[in-house]
């Protein structure tokens, strides 16, 4: 069965997305309302315009939200100085700030593709080399849906139990 498996049994069409204009905040935003019916969703894309047609710009996965949380947030001096009573309106100015910044230096342009006929093997093997949770899945420029490590692990490893 693993062999006859394709990208597109695996993706899901209904992926997060926000345009390439949208701030940080959006990015957060349309990630937890997307967890909550889909806990396992750890990216959003980021699409634009080129030519005419809505194409794909990039992507924020929770790993890049955490680490602008890290450099904008957690590192503000303020907050190192900050009196207890003080902390949580700190916290929240640091975040407010950092969360209305640009998409641009937030995202990664470099998003790992598969064709939606891909064998689960090449998923697999792009998943492994690219060290992501998630891929796209995109025909003639077009997103089809997106794939979660979580999908591909449930599918490899029901295979797996039914061989035993």
């Amino acid at each position: 069965m693993l062999f006859r498996k394709r990208a597109w049994d695996l993706m899901r069409e209904d992926f997060s997305s926000v345009d390439e204009s949208a701030s940080l905040a959006e990015v957060v935003r349309v990630m937890r309302e997307s967890q909550r019916t889909t806990p396992q969703n750890n990216v959003v894309l980021v699409m634009g315009q080129a030519e005419g047609k809505r194409v794909l710009k990039g992507a924020v996965s929770i790993w890049n939200v955490m680490k602008a949380v890290d450099e904008c947030v957690l590192r503000d001096p303020a907050l190192k100085i900050a009196k207890e009573s003080d902390f949580d309106k700190t916290f929240a100015r640091a975040s407010a700030a950092c969360t209305h910044t640009a998409l641009a230096g937030h995202m990664e342009p470099d998003v790992p593709t598969l064709k939606p006929g891909d064998s689960l093997p090449t998923v697999l093997e792009l998943f492994l080399r690219k060290r992501r949770g998630w891929a796209v899945v995109e025909e003639n420029g077009k997103v089809l849906g997106v794939i979660l490590v979580a999908d591909l692990y449930s599918e490899l490893t029901g295979d797996m139990v039914e061989a035993f």
